[in-house]
């Protein structure tokens, strides 16, 4: 989160305002997490997509390694050098086009099953 505390679409000090936002006074915000969840189990397959410079990088790579001790089928992919909410930005972002296509993959093939 340091690292990537500045980020042009995604700071700090946003996180702390969307949080101060969305979580009610006196309520741990990890209650309302996927990532802090009591059990993972029993959930369908995820892809977990990470853009490696976003502050939230690392809660999606711990999400993905707590899905996976879980049991549930999980496969993280990371997009070097992409940015949080890359994926609004094809055409800008050159990591959103095949980032987008591997989604629509995965939930083609998730669908059909």
């Amino acid at each position: 989160m340091t690292e990537h505390a500045r980020t042009p679409s995604l700071s700090l000090p946003q996180l702390r305002l969307f949080r101060r936002l969305a979580v009610p006074p006196g309520t741990d915000p990890r209650q309302l997490s996927p990532l802090h969840a009591d059990d993972l189990s029993g959930l369908p397959p995820a892809l977990v997509v990470v853009p490696t410079h976003d502050p939230l990088a690392d809660h999606g790579r711990r999400y993905a390694e707590r899905l996976d001790a879980a049991g549930t089928p999980t496969r993280l992919t990371e997009h070097q050098g992409a940015i949080h909410a890359f994926l609004s930005m094809p055409g800008i972002v050159p990591q959103a086009e095949p980032a987008r296509a591997e989604i629509l993959d995965f939930l083609r093939t998730a669908l059909s099953e």
